[in-house]
């Protein structure tokens, strides 16, 4: 049972992306960062992930470690609430050319992967019309990154079951590394669900896509992330990566 136990917590450590994106007032971000880096380390997380300011400060941190670092792109500065983001979206509005220029900025400072925040409202707009707002950013984007890992933020609660399927295509199309299920920006919002990581599966199995799943928003218990890792997906992303973690510690040398 113990050896079992072991290998669960192996498997969750190698699947987080240990996160920090929002910070309470006053907070030192600096501290808040080198604490996120050396949690990372310690467990043995595939990554951490943070904003774009902070992808340097990782960088020289996590110096010599094989923890990743994800930086994300077109990500909200604040949270909003769900029902005025069903009525007028705002998640992923940031112009292609501010995305790229995060891009550029995060690569340089030395981030290995990039999460996108898809623009929700032109993916609507998408639907609507037959247009082509997402598929063109997407392709740009993927451009821009080479071959650093894309991995594309749907956001999961503001779109209905023909919009996530049809995003999910999208990031099949684009050639990306992942569909991301949420920002856990969403006030309201119910983040990863295991109906919408079963839906992104099984529209990516019908495509025959190679892309994997990032199950992120409220991701809070062991339990949850092992249950979202059974339905398919690959990597999950949680400011709560400690609290899942605790008490399992790790005992094959995957602490870092």
């Amino acid at each position: 049972m113990q050896d079992v136990a072991v290998s669960t917590n192996v498997r969750l450590a190698r699947a987080i992306d240990h996160t920090k994106l929002t910070f309470a007032p006053g907070e030192d971000e600096a501290q808040a960062i080198a604490r996120l880096c050396s949690e990372a380390r310690e467990m043995g997380f595939y990554a951490v992930c943070v904003r774009p300011r902070h992808v340097g400060l990782c960088h020289e941190l996590l110096a010599g470690s094989p923890v990743k670092i994800a930086a994300v792109i077109g990500f909200p500065s604040q949270k909003v609430q769900l029902e005025a983001e069903w009525r007028q979206p705002t998640i992923g509005g940031f112009s292609t050319a501010e995305k790229l220029a995060e891009i550029a900025a995060s690569l340089q400072a030395g981030a290995d992967e990039l999460d996108l925040v898809v623009n929700v409202a032109d993916l609507k707009q998408d639907a609507q019309d037959g247009g082509c707002r997402v598929p063109d950013e997407l392709q740009a984007v993927r451009q821009a990154a080479g071959e650093h890992p894309v991995k594309a933020i749907i956001e999961t609660d503001l779109l209905t079951t023909s919009e996530i399927t049809q995003a999910t295509s999208a990031c099949a199309q684009a050639d990306l590394a992942m569909v991301k299920t949420s920002t856990g920006m969403i006030g309201g919002g119910k983040g990863a669900t295991l109906e919408n990581i079963g839906l992104i599966a099984e529209t990516l199995r019908a495509l025959n896509s190679p892309l994997g799943i990032k199950a992120s928003g409220g991701v809070q218990t062991r339990e949850q992330a092992v249950a979202f890792l059974d339905a398919g997906a690959c990597r999950i992303g949680t400011s709560s990566g400690i609290a899942i973690m605790q008490n399992m510690p790790l005992h094959d040398g995957a602490g870092y």
